[in-house]
């Protein structure tokens, strides 16, 4: 597959999913059952606005994959790092798998093939996320997602 062809296709994915109003509520519930320590940290959180900011989260995640505007990113990692959100790197794994499950459950064309490009698109923002969180971890030490 063509490299410039991994952003569009999984921009067709991903707007298949947003296009589905169930698809951030089964990503929530996917998510918030991943752990106790998830749910907890949700505890007490607006939702609907929860909603709203991981698509926009989601659109600067997928735009790191292209190095295009990581300073959006940087502002999200900075707030998600161990001095404010302190969102852990282990945190990310259950995201991303949760995101997976979800596009699953509502993209009728998700495949190994979409979940691959999913993954390929996400992880640089993941790994800048990560190091952002903690500067001396080498992000290559932890397995691919």
């Amino acid at each position: 597959m063509e490299q410039q062809n991994i952003p569009t296709l999984f921009n067709e994915s991903f707007e298949r999913c947003l296009n589905d109003i169930n698809f951030l509520d089964k990503f929530y519930e996917i998510f918030l059952s991943s752990s106790d320590e998830v749910c907890q940290m949700f505890k007490g959180t607006d939702m609907e606005v929860q909603k709203a900011i991981l698509v926009t989260s989601l659109v600067y995640m997928s735009r790191a994959y292209n190095d295009d505007d990581p300073d959006l990113l940087l502002k999200i990692a900075e707030k998600h790092d161990k001095n404010n959100l302190n969102i852990k790197a282990h945190f990310y794994w259950l995201w991303l798998n949760s995101l997976i499950e979800a596009a699953y459950f509502i993209d009728p064309l998700f495949d190994e093939k979409t979940e691959k490009l999913w993954k390929e698109v996400l992880q640089p923002g993941i790994d800048l996320m990560i190091s952002h969180y903690r500067p001396d971890l080498n992000v290559d030490s932890y397995p691919p997602l």
